[in-house]
């Protein structure tokens, strides 16, 4: 989400341009653009109505990928860092969400797992129904 208008204290640390945040988080300027429209992280206009972020975008960004290659969707994941304000130095913050998806990283492990162990066994094609 893009916010215009008067922006808050930490809009005068947003910097960054998506190409920068694009290039240290890995990931193409589409990709930014894509994580903003989900809410994984949050831009400011500066007086020419371009975009910036701070630096936490990356961090943001990077975890939202780290989720990502377990099954999370943006969704839990911007729902999961919301919580922490942008430029945040509170690292109890930081390793609170990093917790956050690790927990919902491995139930979705987990459920992926007994999915895998249903189809091994294929006692789901049996049909346990009585025949008339």
């Amino acid at each position: 989400m893009t916010v215009t208008g008067h922006p808050g204290p930490e809009a005068g640390s947003a910097s960054l341009t998506v190409g920068q945040v694009a290039a240290a988080a890995g990931v193409t300027a589409n990709a930014v653009r894509f994580y903003e429209r989900y809410g994984v992280i949050t831009a400011h206009r500066n007086s020419g109505n371009a975009r910036r972020f701070t630096v936490d975008a990356i961090c943001r960004i990077r975890l939202a990928l780290a989720a990502q290659r377990v099954g999370l969707t943006l969704k839990e994941s911007a729902d999961i860092l919301a919580g922490i304000p942008p430029l945040s130095r509170d690292l109890g913050q930081w390793l609170a969400a990093g917790e956050e998806l690790v927990r919902a990283g491995r139930a979705r492990v987990d459920q992926l797992q007994a999915t895998v162990n249903e189809l091994a066994t294929m006692d789901f094609l049996q049909d346990t129904r009585p025949h008339r």
